[in-house]
């Protein structure tokens, strides 16, 4: 009997719930949808555990090119006054995995034989370091920070400042190229930086070419600051 009466008032509940959402607020209405928000670097206290520890003392022209070999058992290699760190199978097999934006976390077998890395650094527009990878590479994703690729650059002018904003270490695609925040896509890409040893690190996901404040403080007496 129960469920009679239910299949005869269901008509009528249906009706009065219509009714009622005429009279009163059918839905929210939504909102806009924001737009992701950017990760501003952050000091290096907040870097998350896993990450390298480097003291990196410059010395090198600002200008340069290096060749380095990299295998499965990864390294930490120095490109001038900069330094790339790969824990082992952290490279991803480049006869086989996919490549470019949209690709940079998908699953990817990691590579078994050793690559040769050409690094062109190179000093741009008077106040910045941008450092290019050639060939093009992607590691292979993790969610665990002791298992990234890190790019630790020099950036001596990062000593003593209380304002990290001038630090973050972008994404270029090639030299003179705009340059790209991929924080508000992945929070994990943040820029880290050490006020005490004037030291930025970041995780990169793939190699091209990466941009920060020039490897020296500037002077203004002698060039043009920012």
């Amino acid at each position: 009997m129960r469920r009679n009466r239910w299949n005869i008032a269901g008509p009528l509940l249906l009706l009065s719930a219509l009714a009622g959402c005429r009279e009163g607020v059918v839905s929210p209405v939504a909102g806009p949808i924001e737009a992701p928000q950017a990760a501003a670097p952050a000091p290096m206290s907040l870097a998350p555990q896993g990450r390298p520890h480097l003291d990196l003392v410059g010395g090198f022209p600002d200008s340069t090119a290096v060749d380095f070999t990299v295998g499965p058992n990864g390294g930490i290699f120095n490109a001038g006054n900069h330094a790339v760190v790969f824990p082992s199978q952290s490279v991803c097999d480049p006869a086989t995995s996919s490549y470019g934006p949209g690709t940079w976390d998908d699953p990817c077998t990691p590579l078994q034989s050793s690559i040769t890395v050409h690094a062109e650094v190179r000093r741009i527009n008077g106040f910045q370091t941008a450092v290019d990878f050639t060939p093009s590479l992607r590691f292979v994703p993790s969610d665990n920070p002791a298992r990234w690729v890190w790019l630790v650059m020099f950036t001596p002018s990062a000593v003593g400042s209380s304002d990290l904003t001038g630090f973050n270490i972008l994404w270029e695609r090639t030299f003179g190229a705009a340059a790209v925040d991929e924080t508000p896509a992945d929070s994990s890409l943040r820029t880290y930086v050490d006020t005490w040893q004037g030291v930025s690190l970041r995780r990169i996901k793939h190699f091209s070419g990466y941009v920060a404040p020039a490897s020296r403080s500037c002077d203004s007496s002698t060039e043009e600051c920012p």
